[in-house]
């Protein structure tokens, strides 16, 4: 299995979470939020948790413009799957 975890500024627990996906067996690659695709061959898509954009009212709100994220709708569309911790 391959894990994308997607970085935002003020995302906590993705190594935390890339870790355990390793101990897990998946092979797991961290994404920053300003890029366009998901690493070829995903499998799984890990929105981390933490304060995306830091804690503030409407940080999802940033989050959900970034980049990144028209890829996972589309991932989610195709019928990937999605793990979103906490605030992920």
């Amino acid at each position: 299995m391959k894990a994308a975890v997607i970085v935002f500024p003020g995302s906590n627990r993705d190594r935390d979470v890339a870790r355990a996906l390793r101990q897990a067996g998946a092979a797991v690659e961290s994404v920053w939020h300003a890029q366009a695709e998901l690493p070829r061959g995903t499998d799984l898509v890990v929105l981390p948790g933490g304060f995306s954009y830091g804690d503030y009212l409407r940080c999802g709100a940033m989050a959900a413009q970034s980049p990144i994220m028209r890829a996972v709708k589309a991932f989610a569309a195709r019928g990937g799957h999605v793990l979103g911790v906490c605030n992920g």
